[in-house]
């Protein structure tokens, strides 16, 4: 009696029962592989929308390449008027010492 009940126990935790589990696919997985179909939905409806409305395209490349100029200008002219200060700084600490 007591060996069935420890076979009954075995049987359980057997390895052929852990063999259903087997099929489980991690969640990691199942998120990558999540993450890779709505790339390739989204790159499939960028290229659609770039066939169909290729003018509005264009006019939105021009409009970041101003925004990006405009950054840029603006970065440069604190670079100069940082260094032109610092220039008159050294001057000044020259010219009185």
């Amino acid at each position: 009696m007591l060996n069935n009940l420890v076979s009954k126990i075995k049987g359980v935790f057997s390895k052929s029962d852990k063999s259903e589990y087997d099929s489980v696919v991690p969640a990691d997985q199942v998120e990558r592989r999540q993450q890779e179909l709505r790339d390739q939905e989204r790159q499939r409806a960028e290229e659609e929308y770039r066939q169909t409305h290729p003018d509005q395209i264009m006019q939105e490349k021009m409009e970041s390449f101003e925004n990006k100029t405009n950054k840029l200008k603006k970065k440069l002219n604190i670079a100069i008027i940082t260094v032109f200060g610092l220039i008159v700084i050294v001057f000044l600490i020259l010219f009185f010492i």
